[in-house]
């Protein structure tokens, strides 16, 4: 098992450098651009790499333009509605003052600064979030979130049971006409 790094390309030696020191802790890091097989398909992989990964940490900043590949990564995390489970560590790491993403919010964030001493103190708060997942979730907003879903749901399937009597309605009109 490992821990899957999400990164953009602006932040990339950021994410070398924090694998660096989590790997001095025995923690499997996956990170595409040390870990992708050569001739791989980039998108395959990160998708099985995301599926296999134990837990995820997130390095979002400095602000600007979005990555498209750190996009398709959240993506995947959100379909696959991880950030629902309080179980698997999802671990936000800002760097400068960046909008913390929808889906993260329920999360602890830790703030990754310029210096070395500052990624060792990150890498040691990422090795204690991975052991003890509660410690990084804010529960009333986890429960916040999962009844906004279920809100979201129930009202889908209202409408789509709306959309499927006027069908039905349709088709009876059709029928005597």
């Amino acid at each position: 098992m490992h821990v899957f790094i999400s990164h953009s390309r602006i932040n990339s030696n950021a994410a070398f450098r924090l694998c660096d020191e989590l790997r001095k802790r025995n923690v499997e890091t996956w990170l595409d651009v040390r870990d992708l097989a050569p001739g791989a398909e980039w998108d395959q992989s990160v998708v099985a790499a995301i599926q296999s990964a134990a837990g995820f940490v997130f390095l979002i900043g400095p602000p600007g333009p979005g990555d498209r590949w750190q996009t398709f990564e959240w993506q995947q995390i959100v379909d696959h509605e991880y950030y629902l489970d309080p179980s698997k560590p999802l671990i936000p790491v800002l760097i400068g003052d960046p909008e913390i993403p929808g889906f993260l919010k329920t999360r602890q964030s830790l703030v990754l600064g310029d210096t070395p001493a500052s990624c060792v103190d990150v890498a040691d708060q990422i090795v204690s979030a991975l052991r003890n997942p509660a410690v990084s979730v804010d529960k009333k907003k986890l429960e916040l979130g999962r009844e906004a879903r279920r809100r979201a749901l129930d009202s889908f399937r209202e409408y789509a049971q709306v959309l499927g009597e006027e069908d039905v309605k349709r088709a009876g009109i059709r029928a005597v006409e």
